[in-house]
């Protein structure tokens, strides 16, 4: 679906140009069924390297964004030797504000309230701004949301990812990483490059 907007289309069609481009529906996401409960971060990170392992790939560049870095992180830990660099936008380590009443709140009222208009829109003022007054953009980003995953599976996605602690595995990560952000995430994702050697 991502494919059907200019900014994902010439993002991936830019990195087409110069490497194998791999990209896949985590699990319960998009067409990718959930296969019963919300599987663990371990899981998940396998199903990176069941997918790289279908597609004959040895090797990979892995880019991760938000919840997708702790996958990759965690695979970069896990497989070093299968990992040619790491790149990760607004990673966090851990949140303990993710761990308040607020933060549940905001889960459940995201549950809720996945997919509408209403949603996207905030997602969009405090994530992209200068996208934030494009209609059809607008429209087509609370439509992502929907095809994306239902309200349940969003829900603990988000969940899994406020609650995930990858501050005993960013030490270990020995490949080349580039640590990416927003002014809105620089703190959290700061002390995730503090963590990873040379990142």
């Amino acid at each position: 679906y991502a494919w059907e907007t200019p900014y994902w289309r010439g993002f991936y069609d830019r990195l087409a140009e110069r490497f194998r481009l791999i990209l896949f529906d985590k699990r319960g996401t998009g067409l990718s069924d959930l296969g019963g409960s919300f599987p663990a971060l371990e899981t998940r990170m396998d199903d990176v390297r069941a997918v790289l392992d279908a597609v004959g790939s040895s090797t990979a560049v892995l880019l991760g964004s938000h919840d997708g870095c702790s996958m990759a992180a965690l695979y970069a830990a896990t497989y070093p030797e299968r990992t040619r660099a790491l790149v990760l936008f607004h990673p966090v380590a851990h949140d303990p504000e993710a761990q308040t009443d607020a933060a549940r709140e905001d889960l459940a009222r995201l549950r809720d309230t996945w997919g509408t208009q209403e949603l996207a829109d905030e997602i969009l003022a405090e994530g992209s701004p200068s996208l934030a007054d494009d209609h059809a953009y607008r429209e087509w980003f609370a439509n992502w949301l929907r095809v994306g995953a239902s309200p349940s599976v969003a829900y603990a996605l988000n969940r899994a990812w406020f609650e995930t602690d990858l501050r005993e595995v960013l030490p270990s990560i020995r490949v080349p990483t580039l640590v990416l952000y927003r002014d809105v995430e620089a703190v959290l994702a700061r002390d995730v490059a503090d963590r990873i050697p040379g990142a």
